[in-house]
């Protein structure tokens, strides 16, 4: 993650607690995508979800997550935003203390 900014590097933090939340709920992608985007197909959801956990194509970047679907990601998973990124904070300052990129 070199050249990243602690901000950017929060996000991804943040998004793999999310990740690893929802398999200890034992819920799959696509279950979890649809919960948090239920307006959009299962497909679209699904494909969004993959957008901001890894790489896409275009951009060779995942994609932001905005503060809403934070939110509506910890909703899906029955946390609090506030808590989760209490989480992703203190798992990355320790990652910083390490040197760990």
């Amino acid at each position: 993650m070199a050249g990243e900014n602690y901000s950017q590097r929060l996000e991804r933090k943040f998004v793999d607690i999310v990740a690893m939340r929802m398999e200890e709920d034992n819920l799959k992608k696509g279950q979890f995508a649809v919960k948090v985007w239920p307006e959009l197909s299962g497909n679209a959801a699904a494909t969004k979800w993959a957008q901001i956990r890894s790489k896409t194509y275009h951009t060779g970047k995942p994609q932001s997550v905005t503060i809403a679907d934070a939110s509506r990601m910890a909703l899906a998973l029955g946390d609090d935003l506030g808590y989760l990124l209490s989480v992703a904070k203190r798992e990355l300052d320790k990652e910083i203390r390490k040197g760990i990129r």
